[in-house]
């Protein structure tokens, strides 16, 4: 395994700003008080926290977001939540179907190991079966939440009726037990109105509220309701419903919610706390300077959502990816950026980002404190 270029920096006054890069830097200040401000947001409404970990694949801050009151992560693969059981890490939900004979055995034995917990969801008869002799041979049961497609045209069973049908059988099936419900859609998640987000919400979780008067009706009430997302921290509580959100992009932030009113009074109690370092590779044109920072090292998924320049640039400078591995700082007439000079940029998408590095370079204020794995990055 290659060695980290920044190891020797580790502890020294002044690092972050002398650290190689590209790197994916990660400010352990602000990690944490994006924490701290969602659980007490979490508290004051009156439901509990799953957070996803494919947002940062990091077993360290998925403790972290634990020790501040989460039930544990929500997983979008086997393999993260393997890494999340693995880690120790509670409450561990894996909220895409598992439907495949190898990753069926690995399920049965993830679930013989998760002894601080493990769920799954399921949107099939035909995968209940399949669960169900999973759980069977793991030797311990396993929970279930019926998954209901809520407006974003993924998994999840299409109407209401189909999800109380999926729930009795899924109580009737040996080694499985009905937990209850998710019903996730994240296409309204980052509209910037708060206005706009709410009514939507309302209108795609409409499902979700009739899927459980449904179940409580029928003798089947759902333990845990789980959906919702950082855009809709503010406002699903109101539906009575949803016992869980699971906001993921609020601890580390990126360009796609830099403008988002979270909060009904337009606000947002959350800060960046992901950034990607680039050095300045060129500056043989005025007007301009080439960094190594690209479509390799930087999200460009979203398209006309380009990167934030927060440090190391002067005032109306913006950036554009150019290159694989190249960025361009484009600058005002006189503006000048030496070769050498680093630039933390806020990433348009942190999910993408992050799943291009091995690691994060931890820092607090200008020192670099910490190297973390990005732990799960396997996609199978």
């Amino acid at each position: 395994m290659q060695r980290n270029p920044n190891i020797d920096l580790l502890g020294r006054p002044g690092s972050r700003r002398t650290l190689g890069t590209p790197a994916l830097v990660l400010d352990l200040d602000a990690v944490e008080a994006n924490i701290v401000a969602m659980a007490a947001i979490a508290r004051e409404r009156g439901y509990a926290l799953r957070p996803p970990a494919k947002v940062h694949k990091s077993v360290e801050i998925a403790r972290l977001q634990v020790a501040a009151g989460a039930l544990g992560p929500t997983c979008a693969t086997l393999a993260e939540a393997e890494e999340m059981v693995d880690g120790d890490i509670p409450g561990v939900m894996l909220f895409s179907t598992v439907v495949t004979a190898p990753k069926l055995e690995r399920l049965a034995a993830l679930n013989a190991r998760a002894e601080r917990g493990l769920l799954v969801v399921t949107d099939g008869a035909a995968n209940v079966a399949q669960l169900g002799e999973a759980a069977r041979r793991s030797g311990r049961t396993l929970d279930v939440l019926v998954d209901l497609e809520v407006g974003g045209r993924r998994t999840g069973v299409g109407t209401p009726a189909e999800a109380l049908a999926l729930a009795r059988r899924i109580a009737e099936e040996e080694g499985l037990r009905f937990a209850g419900l998710q019903g996730y859609v994240g296409d309204h998640q980052s509209l910037p109105s708060y206005a706009e987000r709410r009514a939507a919400s309302r209108r795609l979780l409409a499902p979700l509220v009739e899927a459980v008067e449904l179940l409580r009706a029928d003798g089947l009430p759902p333990e845990i309701v789980s959906g919702g997302g950082t855009g809709t921290v503010d406002i699903d509580h109101e539906l009575g419903v949803l016992t869980e959100l699971q906001p993921g992009t609020y601890v580390l932030g990126d360009g796609n919610y830099a403008d988002v009113e979270i909060l009904a009074d337009g606000t947002s109690p959350f800060v960046p706390a992901l950034r990607v370092a680039t050095t300045v590779i060129s500056d043989a044109q005025a007007g301009f300077a080439i960094t190594d920072g690209g479509t390799k090292e930087i999200d460009g998924m979203l398209g006309p959502v380009a990167p934030r320049i927060l440090d190391g640039a002067p005032a109306g400078a913006t950036y554009a990816i150019v290159g694989d591995d190249l960025g361009r700082v484009d600058l005002a007439p006189g503006d000048r950026l030496p070769v050498g000079a680093v630039l933390e940029l806020l990433p348009p998408h942190c999910y993408q980002t992050v799943a291009m590095y091995p690691c994060y370079h931890v820092v607090r204020g200008n020192e670099l404190v910490a190297i973390w794995p990005v732990d799960a990055l396997a996609s199978w």
